[in-house]
């Protein structure tokens, strides 16, 4: 337990346990981030609940018709009925179906006393009263911030101006579903009851109703079918039953599942187990050499075969972004030293090296070469990296290139240890909160010299232990925000 502790204290900075992220989130053509129905849209998308309108787009403004938001219903609360109805019917009349099988409907709604109006748009009190259906006894109200610093919780019919032009029934379920934070009323002050539901309206509403019924279900045991793709949704690995419950988390158990290898990048269709689905597919990604063999060394560590000092020491924090001990040594021939501590001492280290290079010629891209010079211990790595960049069908184009450079005795960047390179310092620059310090501009997918965030350079020099100055010391990539120096790359991280 002791040795255990040490070490935690050692690598803290490393993040050396294997990190189970949050639900990833998609990004929507015409729903932002910031959007105030973007969580609810996504979480039910990843539940099957609503699809998209094509083009990767949500429509959050776009109207639901009754057998729209039936069909939501259905695929939320009554799965197993719709599954089977969608077995021979179209979608919206398998949700109708569903719908009359689980009990939603009643004999006075709209589409059971003429099928024609599952056509129509819904109205958000006939959505209100659907919901109040699915509702468990004794609910329980969904935490709220909303009414915090009101003297006094309001009621339904005290808050909502058109309250009263509802008829009882449509009253009643309001009153429900706005007691249980559920609904809220419009920015005018009126429910809007006789207003067409929108799409994020809609989505927003359900995924509340969904919290309820699950919160009232919680620890109800569940078989869930587990799934583990990729980026591309290619399966790695055989389908998992497993036995849960609801409100359990995917992340508590996915590990005693996960394929050798392989690191969880999101959950597909979210964390929590909802009585609204029963498959949960987990995103991973092949794991890097550095990751294979810092498990692999972790585990001689955490069996007794490792002391600390031979676990810090091992060759994968050589390819560790920032410093540590192990590049100290491969650097310095120290453990705890950081720099050179003179020019002298800085130029007997160094070395020169010619990379294969990509230049643009005309509009076009011709194959070059360029000489750097760098710490003489990184010779391989850099030629490595460059020779990787150069084969990459990126074929980024490089037109200048700096290493080593001697900028004073008190500098403490990395270029006086020959372990930085700026790549295309003029149109890379330096820059903070959008004043240029050094270069003019960055404009990636516009300037071919720039430096994609998402490009093969980035990637490349990452996977080999080297940060980017474009993102290492800000949050982000914004010019106009922190200190970005894009054109950087650096060993140590600094």
């Amino acid at each position: 337990m002791k040795r255990r502790a040490s070490l935690t204290g050692l690598l803290a900075a490393a993040a050396l346990a294997l990190c189970l992220t949050a639900p990833a989130s998609a990004e929507y053509a015409d729903l932002s981030y910031n959007h105030w129905a973007y969580s609810s849209m996504d979480y039910a998308r990843a539940l099957g609940v609503i699809n998209g309108v094509g083009g990767n787009r949500m429509a959050p403004q776009g109207e639901l018709t009754w057998a729209q938001f039936l069909t939501m219903m259905s695929r939320a609360f009554a799965r197993e009925q719709y599954r089977a109805a969608s077995e021979t019917l179209p979608w919206d009349q398998a949700g109708f179906q569903a719908a009359q099988d689980a009990g939603l409907l009643q004999r006075e709604d709209a589409p059971m006393r003429a099928e024609e109006a599952l056509g129509e748009a819904i109205t958000r009190q006939d959505t209100a009263l659907l919901l109040s259906r699915v509702l468990p006894e004794n609910p329980q109200a969904l935490p709220s911030g909303v009414y915090s610093g009101e003297t006094e919780r309001k009621t339904a019919e005290q808050a909502l101006s058109d309250f009263g032009d509802m008829d009882k029934e449509h009253r009643e379920a309001v009153s429900l579903l706005f007691d249980l934070n559920t609904i809220r009323g419009k920015d005018d002050g009126s429910f809007g009851a006789q207003d067409t539901l929108q799409r994020a309206d809609g989505s927003v509403l359900l995924m509340r109703t969904l919290s309820i019924v699950d919160r009232s279900r919680r620890n109800e045991a569940v078989k869930v079918t587990l799934r583990f793709a990729d980026a591309d949704g290619n399966l790695i690995a055989s389908a998992t039953d497993i036995e849960s419950a609801i409100g359990d988390r995917v992340m508590y158990f996915v590990n005693d599942y996960l394929p050798e290898n392989y690191v969880i990048v999101s959950f597909n269709g979210g964390d929590l187990i909802s009585s609204a689905s029963t498959e949960y597919t987990v995103i991973v990604r092949a794991m890097t050499r550095q990751e294979i063999e810092r498990n692999a060394a972790w585990a001689r560590y955490d069996a007794g075969e490792l002391t600390n000092e031979e676990f810090l020491m091992q060759d994968f924090w050589l390819r560790q972004q920032g410093e540590n001990i192990r590049k100290s040594v491969l650097l310095f021939g120290e453990k705890n030293k950081l720099r050179f501590g003179s020019r002298a001492e800085a130029e007997q280290g160094m070395t020169n090296v010619t990379v294969p290079v990509w230049r643009l010629r005309n509009g076009v891209k011709v194959a070059s070469t360029a000489t750097l010079t760098i710490h003489a211990a990184l010779a391989e790595d850099v030629m490595a990296i460059f020779t990787e960049i150069y084969n990459d069908p990126e074929q980024f184009p490089i037109q200048t290139l700096g290493g080593y450079a001697w900028r004073g005795d008190n500098a403490t960047g990395e270029h006086n240890c020959g372990t930085a390179i700026d790549i295309n310092a003029d149109q890379n620059y330096q820059v903070r909160d959008g004043q240029a310090l050094a270069g003019s501009l960055w404009s990636p997918g516009t300037n071919p010299y720039s430096i994609p965030e998402d490009g093969s350079v980035v990637r490349i020099f990452a996977a080999h232990g080297w940060s980017w100055g474009g993102n290492a010391w800000s949050g982000g990539t914004d010019p106009n925000v922190g200190y970005h120096d894009y054109m950087h790359f650096s060993y140590m991280g600094r």
